[in-house]
């Protein structure tokens, strides 16, 4: 027989090559694996930068019109970020501004920008009501049917109508829009029914609606270079005395303080703001009256409180009134809310906490923000106020520019 070496030798080479192959395909595999990985981590990250891209296309647009609902289409025809999709969807006090590249899909939260805060008056405090009130709303939201869901009165906690015949609640429409829907106008005068244009909110948070920071932050919106600010020195002279600081360049005022702001003195803080084209008053951590008529005042009166108790010692600061405004405060048959039966301690609690008062005929065109927690607003008499909304974005303005919601996003 002859010799098997040979053929022992080559099975033995072929089985190691086939080994060898075995282990360079499993390799190979292994290799495409890793490719394909590599590329379409690529293309996600491409993919997230053309998104990143598209909300910073879409960022200045928003910041351009000031307003975060402004139309974002043009950034959708930019060959270089090829965006499938670019929208702001509303989400609470901010709005999620969504961009999807391909199969990626990332999203930065946007606050500010305009149109957030409606409502002819807005009130953290409680709020009471005596006499004829007539308002023309806040047009707010147009709905399907081409009518507007109307807003006259937003409010946090309660909302009180003196208990007499004369007491009434009025929502006279719009002045530059279309109708009210029907569910959206209260008139007391013919039902004892209050409609969808008096909303109360538990979560309102009015500060933080306009000026588009945390409350505890009001000493930085003092400071922070929009208001003019300064110490009241006579609250029965606090009109001219704000009166004297407006000029073109000083619409902001916050002036910090007991405030009377009577007849004289309105006439001329009205002429001034006319003159201006609007003012921005604040009134901070005193008591703030508006007594007697004047010609249109064109502006929003914000009243602040922190820390501030009208009740000094055992002194009600109220006494402070040169008008003869503390006769009304101390009397307690104006503390009669309609559908409630009060014990004199319950008035005189009610009394004691009441920060701000209106008596008389006042026409202000920007309306009332009332920002006094666990206090009390009472308008008295007859008030007649007009939405100016144009106005209102003008003044709100400095505190509503667009801007990214810190931690709203990540670039993992």
């Amino acid at each position: 027989m002859k010799s098997q070496k040979g053929m022992a030798t080559l099975l033995v080479t072929s089985m190691l090559l086939v080994v060898s192959l075995l282990f360079s395909l499993a390799s190979y595999k292994n290799t495409f694996y890793q490719i394909k990985r590599t590329q379409n981590e690529v293309l996600a990250r491409q993919a997230h930068w053309l998104a990143e891209g598209g909300l910073e296309c879409g960022y200045s647009v928003v910041k351009k019109n000031n307003d975060k609902n402004a139309d974002l289409s043009s950034c959708l025809t930019i060959s270089d970020y090829n965006l499938d999709s670019l929208s702001v969807v509303s989400s609470g006090t901010s709005s999620l501004m969504v961009a999807k590249a391909g199969f990626k899909s990332i999203s930065k939260a946007i606050a500010g920008g305009g149109g957030g805060s409606h409502g002819v008056i807005k009130s953290s405090a409680d709020l009471y009501f005596k006499g004829d009130h007539e308002y023309y709303s806040d047009s707010n939201i147009k709905l399907s049917d081409g009518t507007w869901a109307c807003l006259i009165l937003r409010y946090k906690t309660k909302f009180y109508i003196n208990d007499d015949s004369t007491s009434f609640f009025t929502n006279k429409g719009t002045k530059t829009t279309g109708s009210c829907n029907a569910n959206y106008v209260t008139n007391t005068k013919d039902a004892p029914i209050f409609k969808n244009d008096i909303q109360v909110e538990s979560n309102l948070d009015v500060f933080k609606e306009t000026f588009q920071v945390s409350r505890n932050d009001w000493i930085d919106v003092r400071d922070g270079g929009v208001f003019s600010q300064f110490d009241i020195i006579d609250p029965n002279n606090c009109a001219n005395e704000i009166a004297t600081k407006i000029d073109n360049k000083h619409r902001y005022i916050w002036a910090t303080g007991n405030c009377f702001l009577e007849h004289t003195g309105l006439a001329a803080l009205s002429a001034k703001s006319q003159a201006v084209n609007g003012v921005f008053l604040l009134v901070e951590n005193g008591v703030l009256s508006v007594n007697g008529t004047s010609s249109t005042y064109k502006g929003i009166i914000y009243h602040f409180s922190t820390n501030f108790n009208p009740i000094q010692g055992s002194v009600n600061v109220w006494s402070e009134s040169t008008s003869g405004m503390n006769t009304y405060i101390q009397n307690l048959t104006m503390y009669k809310p309609s559908g409630l039966t009060l014990t004199t301690i319950e008035k005189e609690s009610m009394r004691d906490s009441l920060v701000f008062f209106m008596n008389g005929s006042f026409v202000p065109t920007g309306g009332y923000i009332l920002d006094t927690p666990n206090k009390l607003s009472y308008f008295n008499m007859a008030s007649d106020l007009t939405y100016d909304g144009t106005l209102i974005n003008d003044l709100l303005s400095p505190f509503s520019t667009p801007k990214w919601v810190e931690g709203s996003w990540n670039d993992f």
